[in-house]
């Protein structure tokens, strides 16, 4: 009995061993399954994730197999393109510029080459060359070009096709930068009017880390005001997170002919009087409970909006100079003055949420 007992374990401990070595074998057949194995779905909803530059630059040199996933016409990266606005060295690499021709970027989007990248599917547009160590290229050559030859040209070159523009720059902007040297992040308007101008299809627009104007006494305009009706009847969305400038911009009267603007995201932005120190006794209208003017937060544009983010917002008080949140009345009004509205993030205290939300059943708050 005991040796029997004794070839039944020996029996039961070869299995388990067995069971364990397939089980580890299969394991490292998992492990090293390769990526042509998952099926073409999978692979270009894995690959839809990857940017642009990450898809064609590195992952399309893997093998030719990677190669031929990257060139799907599934894939939502085909629909992007940047245009550089720097030149060409002797080397072949593009230089930063400190100032933009507009002559060389009217030549350059009037050649064919530049025509034919921008048809369909293309439609998602990135500006690049107009930063350069977290300035901007801040004046703007004219040239030998009249205004007439240049609404000429841009006449010709005009795309419907792109719907999407991105002139953001990377890393957040340095708010404690002086006011007086505020034009080191500001685009020089002759680009907001270049792309404007070829641009009439666009439905999204991306300011984010730029200071905006105005920036001098007498100016009361900022770069979106270039993205009129006019030249631009079909934008939906505009985005301009971390945005430093002047309180004129609080009023709206930039987009307020924007018929269909239904989302405005303006995250953490900061609103400093001393920037357009003209229109600085608006600060009172937007700010202060007990001014006999009272204005809301965009009311010249807000006659559409549906989707709003303006949390993290700030201003710069007159005479100490502090920064502030956006009161919470001032928040309160916007929600009770934008009847469109159905989407909202803020700063609203978890009360003042509850006491809209019985007001505004509709609209979803998030924080």
């Amino acid at each position: 009995r005991k040796q029997f007992i004794r070839k039944r374990f020996i029996l039961r401990s070869k299995q388990t061993v067995e069971h364990e070595t397939m089980a580890m074998e299969n394991l490292d057949q998992r492990q090293v399954l390769h990526l042509c194995h998952i099926p073409i779905d999978s692979r270009i909803l894995i690959l839809s994730y990857l940017s642009p530059t990450d898809l064609y630059a590195k992952f399309a040199h893997c093998s030719r197999s990677c190669h031929a996933d990257s060139l799907s016409s599934v894939l939502p990266q085909t629909k992007w393109g940047v245009f550089h606005v720097g030149k060409n060295n002797d080397d072949g690499e593009i230089s930063q510029l400190k100032e933009i021709s507009m002559e060389f970027l009217l030549q350059r989007i009037s050649q064919p080459s530049f025509q034919t990248a921008w048809e369909a599917p293309r439609c998602h547009m990135k500006i690049l060359g107009h930063e350069m160590k977290g300035a901007i290229a801040v004046s703007a050559r004219m040239d030998d070009l009249s205004f007439e030859e240049m609404q000429e040209l841009v006449s010709e070159v005009a795309s419907a096709d792109v719907t999407s523009l991105d002139m953001s720059v990377s890393g957040e902007v340095d708010e404690d930068t002086p006011h007086d040297r505020v034009s080191s992040r500001v685009l020089p308007r002759c680009l907001p009017w270049l792309l404007s101008s070829i641009l009439p299809g666009l439905v999204e627009l991306d300011f984010s880390n730029l200071h905006g104007g105005p920036i001098s006494e007498g100016d009361y305009i900022s770069e979106l005001s270039l993205f009129n009706s006019s030249n631009c009847p079909n934008i939906r969305k505009i985005r301009w997170d971390n945005r430093v400038g002047g309180c004129y911009f609080l009023r709206g009267k930039d987009m307020r002919s924007l018929d269909h603007l239904y989302e405005l995201y303006l995250e953490n932005i900061l609103c400093d009087w001393r920037f357009d120190r003209l229109f600085a006794p608006l600060m009172d209208q937007f700010f202060t409970e007990t001014s006999i003017i009272q204005r809301c937060l965009f009311y010249a544009c807000n006659k559409s909006l549906q989707r709003v983010s303006i949390k993290g917002g700030r201003y710069v008080t007159m005479g100490t100079l502090v920064k502030k949140n956006f009161p919470q009345w001032a928040l309160m009004r916007f929600v009770r003055r934008t009847t469109t509205l159905k989407w909202f993030r803020s700063d609203l205290t978890e009360a003042n949420i509850r006491l809209l939300s019985n007001e505004r059943p509709e609209i979803c708050f998030c924080n």
